[in-house]
């Protein structure tokens, strides 16, 4: 089966007539009726009946019909796109995908850094916010072009390119006892009723690496059963007194009840970059994009 045949099957559905149908497909009666005598073969299916006076799909055959025009449709949109493309008349659309710890604070700024240039080169955008492992695996699926996550990540054949590096605070309610720090280090943070994002987020795993008493059983984080799915949501609990937490720069608020406390060691930090797709029919805009945001050196 070919789409010449569901071409054929179409017309002859529509005039109700072999020799109207071959004259409107361009080729000979006995060749159309030669080719949906071999679909109806290759089915196992009959899905014409023919009288003297017309000829009519069976009801088996409007199944098939109903599929037939479907694909002719798709495919009659994928030449016309191919043809705006040829002629240069088709903006591009690159599926960018986005972590939730990063994509409500960033994207803003993304597009106001790319939004211009992208335009004057017709890109398009379709935004897809999942946790770093599907990312991933929309990425060597083809599925989206590139991603904005936090490094290092794994990703075989793929290309990153960090843009830049974000500190962490220790965000803790006014009033608290953390509050009057003038920088904090991890191991002062024993006794703190830690909050911390769900199972699945990076910052989740960043977040217990920063201290290395919260992987451990007698830590009061280890038994913590409040696990919020954003960040959003954890903020709003440290202002409501019920913890304290740790928040990437991003994420920080004015005059919302919380303080934030920088840490001593630059190290706690996380660095925010690209991923793409070298294959991507888009990677040479995805590279000339990268270095416009990158504000590391060289």
């Amino acid at each position: 089966m070919n789409l010449r045949d569901l071409e054929y099957l179409l017309a002859v559905a529509e005039k109700r007539h072999f020799g109207l149908a071959a004259e409107a497909c361009h080729v000979s009666q006995p060749a159309l009726s030669t080719q949906i005598r071999k679909l109806e073969e290759h089915l196992g299916l009959r899905l014409f009946e023919r009288t003297t006076r017309e000829v009519s799909p069976t009801p088996e055959a409007e199944y098939i019909l109903a599929h037939a025009r479907t694909i002719l449709d798709n495919v009659g949109e994928i030449r016309k796109y191919a043809k705006l493309h040829r002629e240069g008349k088709q903006a591009k659309i690159i599926n960018l995908g986005v972590i939730p710890t990063i994509a409500p604070y960033y994207l803003p700024e993304f597009f106001a850094h790319v939004g211009k240039k992208a335009r004057a080169r017709g890109i398009n955008w379709q935004i897809h916010e999942e946790k770093t492992d599907r990312l991933m695996a929309l990425l060597q699926e083809g599925k989206i072009d590139v991603a904005i996550v936090s490094l290092p990540v794994r990703g075989e054949g793929l290309k990153t390119r960090k843009l830049f590096t974000e500190p962490f605070y220790l965000a803790v309610p006014a009033g608290h006892a953390y509050a009057g720090l003038s920088a904090a280090e991890p191991g002062d943070l024993e006794q703190a009723d830690w909050l911390l994002l769900d199972d699945g987020h990076c910052l989740k795993d960043q977040m217990l690496g920063i201290c290395e008493k919260l992987r451990s059983p007698a830590s009061p984080v280890y038994g913590q059963s409040f696990r919020a799915t954003s960040l959003e949501t954890l903020r709003h609990m440290v202002a409501a007194h019920s913890g304290v937490t740790l928040l990437p720069e991003m994420a920080r608020r004015k005059n919302d009840g919380i303080v934030y406390v920088p840490f001593r060691n630059e190290r706690y930090a996380r660095a925010v970059g690209l991923v793409w797709r070298p294959g991507s029919p888009y990677a040479t805009e995805i590279q000339n994009l990268s270095a416009l945001l990158s504000r590391e050196e060289g």
